[in-house]
């Protein structure tokens, strides 16, 4: 009960908030997907010295806000920033010690890649023709909360078949299909009440939502592949019952850059 409590606590207060500042936009919401990152790369980095790496910790920490923050003033210079800071982590790896210099630096540019840049596009799409942006995150975040939630209350429920207890013990098969039409229904729920960007056909947003559905648990998978190699349960306690926040936001990670691509694709 203390940790059911400790999550409907954190719930009670990060929903909301979370909602307002996607509502808000601009640099309020930039600041929120910063931290996110901050935490997010140290539980990260963390994880990989647990696997006897010693990646660029702090310089790549720096560079994951600096990434952010370009992402929305800069969002048309991305991939040539992207292969600048690539080439940096190579040169700082030849001043650093040469045994293990592979893993050092590979787990390095894995980290940066698979936070600050995979959710760079969180802020992206938010900034998608403006107000149709501001309802597509909304979506996107109401469509995970939703699919994980109905993952873990049917898992719970009736989840006896495991779909791969090897990465992660919990999750079951009953969970994951309950957790993917979760997140078709929010689809379809948002777009009758109005509330999904009027630029996205009826087609096109069952589309998106089997991309969250789907992409989403997947995320939520590959973030159980790295904790059961590290061998811990959760990447940290900032979140009390939630663990840590790549532990609250795994879904996103895969989710958010495959949703943006395929918005650019059809827009």
């Amino acid at each position: 009960m203390s940790n059911f409590a400790t999550r409907m606590i954190i719930n009670a207060i990060g929903i909301p908030a979370i909602l307002f500042l996607i509502h808000l936009g601009g640099l309020p919401f930039v600041i929120l997907i910063a931290i996110i990152v901050v935490i997010g790369q140290i539980e990260f980095y963390s994880l990989a010295k647990r696997k006897g790496s010693d990646p660029i910790f702090i310089t790549a920490t720096i560079i994951g806000v600096i990434w952010i923050i370009a992402s929305f003033y800069m969002s048309e210079n991305l991939f040539c920033l992207l292969i600048l800071i690539a080439i940096m982590f190579l040169i700082i790896g030849l001043f650093r010690h040469v045994s293990g210099s592979i893993t050092d630096i590979s787990s390095t540019i894995l980290g940066f890649i698979y936070i600050p840049v995979f959710l760079s596009t969180i802020v992206l799409l938010r900034e998608l023709h403006n107000f149709q942006g501001r309802k597509l995150v909304t979506l996107l975040f109401v469509s995970i909360w939703i699919c994980d939630s109905l993952g873990f209350v049917f898992g719970k429920w009736l989840g006896k078949r495991k779909i791969a207890p090897q990465v992660s013990p919990n999750k079951s098969i009953v969970g994951c299909i309950a957790g993917f039409f979760g997140s078709l229904a929010t689809v379809i729920i948002f777009y009758y009440m109005g509330w999904t960007p009027e630029l996205l056909s009826f087609v096109q947003l069952i589309v998106l939502g089997l991309i969250i559905g789907t992409f989403g648990q997947i995320g939520d998978f590959v973030e159980s592949l790295f904790k059961r190699d590290a061998g811990v349960k959760d990447t940290s306690s900032i979140l009390l019952g939630h663990g840590g926040v790549l532990d609250r936001f795994d879904a996103f990670f895969i989710a958010s850059p495959l949703v943006y691509l395929y918005v650019l694709l059809i827009l």
